[in-house]
């Protein structure tokens, strides 16, 4: 019989293997993160705020010739909404670098609560330039088809759940526009 030592199996590579695992899906974790994310500051700013309908409700609304018509003149200013997003988010870091900051400066504060004011009109002047783009492309017939939804929405006892093309939620723009088979679905945000 042999007395030769047995030696015991080496775990360190499995341990090495299982982390380069682990850190690839971990970065593009990261990266996916960082793309949806600047999706959402375009889609966040296309999308409004309060009062009004959605872009996807508008879209959902109008005739598909319209729609074709509306999802060309969003894509069109994707670039500007995404700017104009990633201002908003500056002016608001911005402002709340100011408010932790000690000593307190009420005169800055003030500023950069101004600085976030005058980006939030920025992305409205820009929503309502793409609307009276989007209303001038339309003819006479699509504006009364969405006019006669609009009134059949408001005179509705109950908020309707689903549009005519399906349910969707404010980030979706691209998706009915991918539903009505608009050549610019893929420049929206997704």
């Amino acid at each position: 019989m042999s007395d030769a030592p047995t030696r015991e199996p080496r775990r360190w590579s499995f341990w090495l293997i299982g982390s380069l695992c682990l850190n690839v899906f971990l970065i593009g974790v990261i990266v996916m993160g960082l793309i949806v994310a600047r999706n959402r500051i375009a889609a966040g700013a296309m999308g409004g705020g309060q009062g009004g309908l959605r872009p996807d409700v508008v879209l959902q609304m109008l005739p598909q010739s319209g729609a074709l018509k509306m999802c060309d003149a969003l894509a069109a200013r994707v670039p500007e909404f995404r700017k104009l997003g990633q201002d908003v988010v500056e002016a608001r870091r911005a402002m709340f670098r100011v408010f932790r900051a000690e000593p307190f400066d009420e005169a800055s504060f003030r500023a950069a609560l101004a600085h976030v004011t005058e980006a939030d009109i920025a992305v409205a002047r820009a929503r309502e330039a793409t609307i009276a783009d989007v209303v001038a492309r339309l003819t006479p017939e699509e504006r009364k088809h969405f006019t006669r939804q609009v009134a059949q929405r408001m005179l509705s006892l109950t908020r309707p759940t689903q549009g005519a093309r399906g349910t969707r939620d404010a980030a979706s723009i691209a998706a009915v526009c991918k539903d009505i088979g608009a050549p610019s679905a893929n420049q929206l945000p997704q």
